[in-house]
């Protein structure tokens, strides 16, 4: 009987090693032979393995048409397997239709950096898309797209030769820009206009200001600021101190054609017109899930000062958060035309190798729930632009009806108190 169980868990024994063995020929035999059907291409490929459970309809598609370029292109020899997951990359980011959202390279993220950090080579003006057009946000102070006449609202048809109807921002922006002295020729169209016009510019180092005041009308302090970019904070918190220690009777905060810039910068800020703990925003992230901005630190010293605020159709992101918030917690008077209602919220992650994605994560709301993004701001008082100023350009009265009404009004306040 021994010999003969012995005999039983030996064969056993055997055929558990051959069938080992013939599963793992097999599944290496299958793993080879899929392999060795691909062009060589693939094997250059880091990450490449399929996702452990994917559902039909899934990423099975993205994987049979990937295979397919492989086996069948008549051009898989010289394919760039790189540039193929970089374009399969932008495509997944512009199925999310949102024309904030864009996939960045290497090149294009370190151009957002240099914009956002002050200076740059241009025509100088902040673009984005409105529905489905590239247009004009709001031309920059000072600058050859100012100097030219163009405006906000203005929709961009061609660059030079090239129709923007497909372009991202960012591509459009790398069009653009250029060296110092080149010429780009934009193709605009106005709602004014009969026509589309061809405009010439010629790039130039952008310089882009931050802050500046000065006294007006006897005892009224005009505050401009043209964007909340990296420099502000800095330069607004010496202008808030000299118009506090000026003592003002009267405050206007001019926010026309200021594209915006980062949301810490406009939270900051909105200290020094603020108390402790008023909501500057609310962030809504879907989902229910909202959260509140409030002011935390800050000197508050310019909260008791009468103050009007001016906006038009360049007034956008940040600058309309902060028109939203004095407007909501103070009851400061918005005057001019609407704002231009750019109320998403943009996160720059960084991806391998210098890439990067800007996704809107979230919308804004005013303190009191109104929502930016479509809509703007809507100013108490309707001023129509009687003639374009430079925003750089000397206060003119006699030119700029917006501001004397923001003036007229403020007096009135001055007034009643």
């Amino acid at each position: 009987m021994k010999k003969i169980f012995k005999k039983i868990c030996l064969t056993i024994l055997v055929l558990i090693c051959l069938t080992s063995i013939w599963i793992f020929g097999f599944s290496q035999g299958t793993n080879w032979g899929w392999k060795s059907n691909l062009p060589s291409p693939f094997d250059k490929i880091v990450n490449k393995e399929e996702p452990l459970a994917v559902s039909e309809g899934d990423m099975n598609i993205f994987w049979d048409t990937w295979k397919v370029s492989l086996e069948k292109f008549v051009g898989r020899d010289d394919l760039d397997t790189q540039k193929m997951i970089l374009g399969a990359t932008r495509g997944l980011v512009e199925s999310l239709e949102d024309p904030y959202t864009e996939f960045l390279n290497s090149e294009q993220t370190s151009q957002l950096s240099e914009e956002l950090s002050g200076e740059f080579y241009g025509v100088g003006m902040e673009i984005g898309r409105r529905d489905g057009f590239l247009v004009v946000i709001a031309p920059l102070p000072d600058t050859p797209a100012e100097k030219a006449g163009l405006k906000a609202n203005d929709t961009i048809i061609k660059i030079d030769e090239t129709e923007t109807m497909e372009l991202t921002s960012f591509e459009a922006s790398k069009l653009i820009r250029g060296p110092e002295g080149t010429k780009v020729v934009i193709t605009i169209y106005r709602s004014s206009w009969d026509e589309t016009k061809k405009i010439e510019l010629i790039r130039g180092k952008i310089s882009i200001p931050s802050v500046k005041w000065e006294k007006i009308d006897n005892d009224i302090a005009y505050l401009k600021i043209y964007n909340f970019n990296q420099p502000l904070v800095l330069n607004f918190y010496r202008a808030a101190m000299e118009i506090a220690f000026a003592k003002p009777q009267g405050l206007i905060i001019d926010l026309r054609n200021n594209p915006g810039g980062y949301l810490d910068a406009v939270v900051n800020i909105s200290g020094w017109f603020l108390e402790k703990g008023n909501v500057v925003l609310k962030e809504d992230f879907g989902n229910d899930e909202i959260k509140l901005f409030r002011v935390r630190i800050g000197q508050a010293l310019l909260k008791d000062i009468p103050t009007v605020v001016l906006i038009n159709g360049g007034t956008a992101s940040a600058s309309e958060i902060l028109a939203g918030a004095l407007r909501d917690n103070r009851g400061v008077m918005l005057i001019g035309e609407k704002s231009f209602g750019k109320g998403s919220v943009q996160e720059l992650v960084s991806l391998k190798d210098n890439n990067s994605i800007k996704i809107t994560i979230s919308r804004w709301l005013t303190p009191d729930g109104t929502i930016i993004q479509d809509n703007g701001l809507v100013p108490d008082i309707e001023v129509k632009t009687e003639e374009e100023l430079s925003s750089f350009s000397k206060i003119d009265l006699e030119k700029d009806g917006q501001l004397r009404t923001a003036i007229t009004e403020l007096q009135k306040l001055l007034i009643n108190n």
